[in-house]
């Protein structure tokens, strides 16, 4: 996947991953339990270890999970919980899909990775064509207010210019990125009282094909 030229395989064997809290993603868990999104076939892109991929299959999801580092998937294949989850090693953009009938996508991180609009524009194309009509994706991008802590940034009008071709949105809130661990804050170099990152939760349905 082209992601403005990170090596992330690189970075899980170097134990640099910041962005693992290590527990599931706390937007994640309230559109889970608090809008109509119900158990479903489910897809996960850059599931890195697995946590969110596996809170979901605990909650009665059918969770395909997918990333490009192997270091990652091997990790979350050895957690409690993750037989339940078909963990796959494939680029999103290169391999073909992984599916067309998912009622649920999500993504901590994938859209901001991308710094070209073009990018931006082909991943929320191709997420919609793994959904089934009606089905939702959940995207958390760090966003542009606040301190510069996160390298990858979105502004809510990058995210809308990127899936509105393909989405409805739902509902766009400000929010903040899960806390990082004090731990994860010394290996960045950051101040530990640093306020977590400003971040957009963006919950989307796909469109319903136009009538000719």
């Amino acid at each position: 996947m082209i992601k403005d030229g990170i090596d992330w395989e690189q970075l899980y064997q170097d134990k640099f991953t910041p962005w693992d809290v290590k527990r599931p993603d706390s937007h994640l868990a309230d559109i889970v339990q608090n809008t109509p999104i119900r158990p479903c076939r489910a897809l996960e892109l850059g599931c890195g270890t697995g946590t969110n991929a596996i809170w979901l299959a605990g909650r009665g999801f059918d969770v395909t999970a997918m990333d490009l580092s192997a270091t990652a998937l091997a990790q979350a294949r050895a957690k409690d919980g993750a037989d339940a989850c078909a963990f796959v090693l494939a680029d999103f953009f290169e391999d073909p899909l992984p599916g067309t009938d998912f009622g649920f996508v999500f993504d901590l991180g994938c859209l901001h990775g991308f710094s070209n609009p073009e990018h931006r524009d082909m991943l929320a194309r191709r997420i919609a064509q793994c959904l089934r009509e009606g089905g939702h994706w959940l995207n958390i991008s760090s966003s542009l207010d606040g301190q510069a802590v996160c390298p990858s940034r979105l502004s809510a009008g990058q995210i809308t210019a990127a899936v509105e071709p393909y989405f409805e949105i739902v509902s766009l809130t400000a929010t903040h990125l899960d806390n990082l661990s004090v731990e994860d804050k010394q290996e960045m170099g950051l101040a530990p009282d640093l306020p977590a990152p400003c971040a957009f939760c963006t919950l989307m349905r796909k469109r319903a094909p136009e009538q000719e």
